[in-house]
């Protein structure tokens, strides 16, 4: 079935000449290789586009095909902005006014709360990863060519946002999209490798840190942990060593929701959520003025760390079924 929006976004992009990509602020799997792959297709159609990244690219996603493409900053007036896995418009950080100038505003993503304006905005909570969407965009409404270096991107945005296949927003249909791009011979088993099981010595340090710092709530049905500028003093720190972090708690037998707290600038807090089986942790983040998945989700406050999970454990335990 042909959606009248992704068609409206197609036909943009085609009669569009200078395109600039953004995905949200410390991109992950899902967000610069889609964007990754949404660009490497605009070339191929003969166009101009350029990926705007603010931060270093981590070096679990180093390996990503089109980075070419990527430029930390522009000079140039764009046709069209394009702002992928993103439901919150200020998450693009410096690169927003890219967004707001561009003539022809486009926004694609996946999450429930999403609440970007654009000209044409396309969100599909159903998909589990923007990769879906853009796999889709680029095969049945751009009808450009698949190729290896698009499927890579596209394979390693998708297997990002699901684990690996392992979380619940994993359908039929992902496991179809992926089935076909192995059909380009990419290597599967080294993206696995790179994205889940690669760690630095730094982060090593760090999973040590944070298990230190682990609390139980609710019948050890909810984890708290965190990492303070103190712990993370004259250590080198690159965004991507935080990735994952969140889940030291999930995996805990017998935890349903695991909060991550790490300290950015003095007492600014960027928290992160995970749930397992039923909280749906998005609208506890949308309370604190953030927003996300139903099992993932993420905000930014301001405050004295004790304070801040006094006050979030109580947003979280009366969601915990079994909690006294």
């Amino acid at each position: 079935m042909i959606d009248p929006t992704l068609q409206k976004i197609a036909w943009h992009l085609t009669e569009g000449r200078n395109i600039v990509i953004l995905p949200h602020i410390n991109a992950d799997g899902d967000a610069l290789g889609a964007s990754l792959a949404l660009g490497l297709a605009l070339r191929s159609m003969g166009k101009e586009a350029d990926v705007l990244v603010e931060e270093e690219i981590p070096s679990n996603l180093d390996f990503l095909p089109g980075q070419e493409l990527i430029k930390s900053d522009s000079q140039k007036t764009y046709d069209i902005a394009v702002n992928i896995d993103n439901g919150d418009i200020t998450r693009l950080g410096g690169r927003e006014r890219f967004f707001h100038s561009s003539r022809v505003r486009l926004s694609i993503d996946h999450h429930a709360t999403n609440k970007v304006i654009a000209d044409y905005s396309y969100v599909d909570t159903g998909s589990a990863a923007t990769g879906e969407i853009i796999y889709d965009l680029i095969l049945n409404y751009l009808k450009a060519d698949m190729d290896k270096d698009i499927a890579l991107c596209l394979y390693t945005a998708i297997v990002t946002d699901t684990g690996g296949f392992r979380y619940t927003n994993t359908t039929s249909e992902t496991l179809r999209i992926c089935a076909d791009l192995l059909n380009y011979d990419i290597d599967f088993p080294y993206v696995i490798k790179k994205v889940f099981d690669m760690i630095s010595y730094t982060k090593m340090k760090l999973m040590k840190q944070t298990m230190n710092s682990l609390l139980l709530f609710g019948n050890g049905k909810l984890a708290v942990s965190y990492l303070t500028l103190k712990d993370i003093k004259n250590m080198k720190v690159r965004s991507d060593d935080y990735e994952g972090l969140v889940n030291i708690g999930r995996n805990l037998e017998g935890v349903e929701v695991s909060l991550f707290l790490r300290e950015e600038l003095d007492n600014q807090y960027r928290g992160n959520l995970r749930s397992n089986d039923y909280v749906d942790v998005s609208k506890i983040a949308e309370k604190f003025g953030g927003g996300g998945h139903k099992r993932a989700a993420g905000f930014n406050i301001t405050g004295k760390l004790d304070e801040i999970i006094d006050d979030l454990v109580s947003a979280i335990l009366p969601e915990i079924r079994g909690v006294d």
